[in-house]
């Protein structure tokens, strides 16, 4: 038996067979390619520099917009409207920054780990410093390719991750 699937192997048919199976295999890859890249659109996942929707900027305070973009700039390209909804959730824009249940500090509500890590020695109370901060969490955790992932690595919860990439 091994003889003849070696022969078969080896001939015309069993080389064409094998083009055919090759060929399916990689039309096969392109389309999850796309579907995936399809689903990571609709997801939130966006490309760097491109905005992810239109957002009212009516209620975030001037110098924390300035900032947000600023930092969107200097990251690895997180849209500053996934940064303002964050802020927006997590204290609203620094309006309630009360330590969390679960320990969670400052504007952009991060764990003292989170912060000791991604707050490069500032203050997790000023705006100009968690600003930043949030954004290096998030191109840490797969901004801006992956919002969703990055978001959700932010708060471990699905409805979270649809409230501010909403």
């Amino acid at each position: 038996m091994p003889r003849v699937l070696v022969a078969l192997a080896l001939s015309d048919l069993g080389r064409d067979a094998l083009k055919f199976a090759m060929a399916l295999a990689l039309a096969i890859m392109l389309a999850m390619a796309f579907s995936v890249s399809t689903l990571m659109t609709v997801l939130g996942a966006t490309v760097p520099g491109h905005e992810v929707a239109e957002a009212d900027t009516d209620e975030i305070p001037a110098e924390h917009l300035e900032v947000m973009r600023q930092a969107a700039n200097e990251t690895c390209g997180v849209p500053w409207q996934v940064i303002a909804a964050i802020a927006k959730v997590e204290s609203n824009f620094g309006r309630n920054m009360a330590t969390s249940s679960a320990g969670a500090i400052g504007y952009g509500q991060f764990l003292p780990s989170s912060w000791a890590a991604f707050g490069n020695g500032g203050d997790p109370y000023d705006y100009r410093d968690a600003i930043p901060a949030i954004g290096r969490y998030l191109c840490a955790h797969g901004a801006p390719h992956d919002l969703r992932r990055a978001v959700w690595a932010y708060n471990h919860l699905d409805s979270y991750v649809d409230m501010v990439l909403a």
